[in-house]
């Protein structure tokens, strides 16, 4: 694991403490959680940009329509439905 040290403006360290004091972290725990996210993300849409190339968006777009036309609502389960099926 490598150390960074970082400079930040007084005000967004403060308010950085706050909200990791808010959620039960210290401030390198929420720092580690928002650059993990950060990172995620570019990924994720990276990965996308990558499979959806050359792809026309509004066939796409018209795709996903009609997928969701073709779902029925239903009963949703239980919460005791749910446990069962986890211990099947």
């Amino acid at each position: 694991m490598s150390t960074v040290s970082i400079s930040l403006p007084d005000d967004l360290k403060a308010k950085a403490l706050h909200l990791a004091n808010k959620e039960n972290m210290s401030l390198e725990a929420l720092v580690n959680y928002w650059l993990q996210t950060a990172v995620l993300r570019d990924e994720t849409i990276e990965w996308m940009k990558a499979r959806l190339q050359g792809r026309n968006p509004d066939l796409l777009i018209a795709a996903f329509g009609k997928f969701l036309e073709k779902t029925k609502p239903g009963d949703e389960p239980s919460l005791d439905e749910i446990k069962q099926a986890l211990k099947e």
